[in-house]
């Protein structure tokens, strides 16, 4: 069963439709013009729209571009009701959007079938979505038996020639072989050999590190009431010293409800990502754009850097993806652990794209009304 939003300007249009859907078990909201409409979507997004197409002030049509527009509306399905001379409007409706269209007068047998079609293609997408999901932690679980084994083996082989080292070193000792220049020589080589192994096994914990950030998904969201500019500023502060230059563009008094720890978590991953991949020479330039637009919390990050070199926004997505595989200790989690942190902690949505003058993520989060 599912959230479905009727929307006429007809009262009796309304209960008719109301009547027959809940019959079936969906929970139905009403509103009699697209502007309540809106309202309603705003609070709580539907699974489903029905609109009038002909309603006075904005069109059904009009409801339905503006839904589309939108990053956290653009998913939700949309089905017109029509009279049967409305071939024109329908037309468009369909252009505009649309997903199916039920006519007039209402025959139950086909509003409910054709509501049916839309919400099993809604399920298919999710369980397509979960299908996904376990690819890529099948993937993951690999990626991540490589990138810890392969410096741990080499760790170890490090510590294995140091300890090979020490007891040739000693067994000179005992028969009288050692000099200065033996002594110098070896101690060197466990130098170097420890050196090694304390890079590889720094890359280890970092890993390790960003794994933990991947659980935090599943962690209970704290949501308290946060100054934006407050909140905007702490990350500013937290990133002083480094060679990263953050532009702030938050208004002064805005106060929403949301988790601020893991919002800021996903934009340090966002930042050290950026001094990683895209920094050119000097300092990196980072505005950081907060607002609340039709009751989503908004935030704009763009980084002058030098965007996407050889991979596209998709493949930056997919996890173990990078540029700099290595001895620079990247592994290709920054963004896929940035992205899954907004879409399932956080429950909004993103969009990526790669720009001539650097990196934009455009991110929309629900937030509780204050």
């Amino acid at each position: 069963m599912a959230d479905i939003l009727v929307v006429d300007d007809v009262a009796e249009n309304l209960h008719m439709l109301q009547l027959i859907l809940r019959q079936q078990g969906h929970t139905v909201l009403a509103a009699i013009n697209a502007e309540i409409a809106l309202s309603i979507i705003q609070r709580k997004p539907p699974e489903l729209v029905i609109t009038d197409i002909k309603m006075p002030g904005t069109s059904g049509i009009e409801l339905c571009k503006l839904l589309k527009a939108e990053m956290h509306t653009s998913h939700i399905p949309v089905i017109f009701v029509s009279a049967h001379s409305d071939t024109d409007w329908i037309v468009e409706a369909l252009h505009a959007g649309g997903n199916d269209y039920i006519t007039k007068p209402f025959i139950p047998a086909e509003i409910l079938a054709r509501v049916d079609t839309q919400i099993k293609l809604l399920d298919a997408q999710k369980s397509a979505v979960k299908q996904q999901l376990s690819q890529v932690m099948n993937e993951m679980v690999i990626g991540v038996a490589h990138e810890i084994n392969t410096p741990l083996g080499t760790a170890i082989t490090a510590v294995s020639h140091c300890g090979d080292t020490v007891n040739k070193l000693v067994a000179a000792l005992e028969a009288g072989r050692a000099d200065t220049a033996m002594f110098t020589d070896k101690l060197r080589e466990c130098d170097t050999s420890l050196a090694l192994s304390q890079r590889n096994l720094n890359k280890v914990a970092k890993f390790v590190s960003m794994v933990k950030q991947i659980a935090r998904v599943e962690c209970p969201v704290s949501p308290t009431r946060v100054s934006l500019l407050e909140f905007a500023e702490k990350v500013q502060c937290a990133w002083s010293g480094k060679p990263v230059e953050l532009h702030l563009v938050v208004p002064k008094d805005l106060v929403a409800v949301f988790d601020g720890g893991l919002l800021a978590s996903v934009l340090d991953t966002l930042i050290a990502n950026s001094l990683a991949h895209g920094r050119q020479q000097g300092t990196l330039q980072v505005t950081i754009a907060l607002d609340i637009e039709e009751g989503k919390l908004t935030v704009r990050y763009q980084d002058n850097g030098l965007g996407l070199d050889g991979i596209s926004e998709e493949d930056m997505l997919k996890p173990f993806v990078t540029t700099k595989r290595g001895n620079t200790g990247h592994v290709g989690l920054s963004a896929s652990v940035a992205a899954n942190l907004i879409v399932n902690a956080l429950e909004g949505n993103y969009c990526v794209q790669n720009r001539e003058d650097g990196l934009l993520w455009q991110i929309a989060l629900p937030v509780e009304p204050v």
